[in-house]
């Protein structure tokens, strides 16, 4: 029972507050605050649809991109012919060879990881052609691309209606006390007949 009116009085407040209504004193420049915050809400709407679909583009051509890798690429066994010294302190360079079918070898050169000593044998990927090539993309960083792609929308979006905001809020400030000013220095002088 209690809890009527002092939500009607919050809800009132809150309306009086986010639209000035009828109010004598009310300038026009008044009517910017909730216009705008209106615009803001409709941009934020806009943006969370277009990351979304952009979110959603990004995934399906990743997808078809890692399909299309995962198709391409397989696993083959090689041999380690020689170890390679290179400048390079995180990987080393290794010559390898292998024979996929009988009477058919390639051999190339490959970086591998430092991690102790180095196998006789070990798997690099390779395309339909015996080309060594990276591994294939897998599906979850294909939902990181495309969860990169939405959060920089948003983020984007974001930071565009702050700043366009802020900028109009700051515009509409020195509109509103140049009037001020100019309807001060109006009436300022009639005060004075009445300053003792």
């Amino acid at each position: 029972m209690g809890a009527g009116p002092v939500s009607e009085g919050v809800l009132a407040r809150l309306k009086r507050r986010v639209w000035p209504g009828a109010n004598p004193l009310r300038r026009r420049t008044d009517l910017f605050e909730p216009v705008a915050l209106l615009v803001v809400a409709l941009l934020g709407a806009v943006a969370l649809v277009a990351a979304g679909m952009v979110g959603q583009a990004v995934l399906a051509d990743r997808k078809a991109e890692v399909e299309a890798e995962q198709a391409a690429r397989h696993q083959e066994p090689v041999r380690v012919l020689a170890d390679l010294k290179g400048d390079d302190p995180t990987s080393r360079a290794v010559a390898v060879g292998w024979e996929p079918a009988p009477g058919d070898r390639h051999y190339a050169v490959v970086e591998v990881p430092i991690n102790g000593p180095l196998p006789a044998e070990m798997s690099i990927w390779v395309d339909h052609d015996q080309r060594p090539v990276p591994p294939p993309r897998t599906p979850s960083e294909a939902a990181q691309a495309a969860g990169t792609a939405g959060a920089g929308v948003l983020l984007g979006s974001a930071v565009g209606t702050g700043l366009l905001y802020s900028g109009a809020r700051w515009y509409v400030r020195r509109r509103r006390l140049a009037a001020w000013e100019a309807e001060w220095s109006q009436v300022g002088p009639k005060w004075r007949h009445y300053l003792p």
